[in-house]
């Protein structure tokens, strides 16, 4: 059975955009890698709040992306992925 995590923020409203920053195989270890790229580029995602959505791949297996966000529009959120990449990191912009 799944814990709610209060520090994570209520889902986002539709329009939101979000940054992927990781993938992993089970929720623990998502919001772990988050932390840990936190901790690793905190110029970029120190003040961001983290969001874990469990995605279903089918044959693939079912996996938990740790994004930042939300952000209010695509362009926000392609700053501080685009600030993240320059700083070493690997992430991509999603809609909410």
């Amino acid at each position: 059975m799944a814990a709610t995590n209060p520090t994570q923020p209520a889902a986002p409203t539709a329009g939101g955009y979000l940054v992927q920053v990781s993938s992993q195989k089970n929720e623990a270890d998502a919001q772990a890698s988050y932390r840990a790229l936190q901790s690793k580029f905190p110029s970029v995602l120190g003040s961001h709040s983290s969001l874990v959505k469990r995605v279903d791949l089918g044959e693939k297996g079912v996996y938990y992306r740790a994004f930042a966000g939300p952000f209010g529009s695509s362009e926000e959120a392609a700053q501080v992925c685009s600030s993240l990449k320059s700083a070493g990191g690997q992430c991509f912009v999603q809609r909410n």
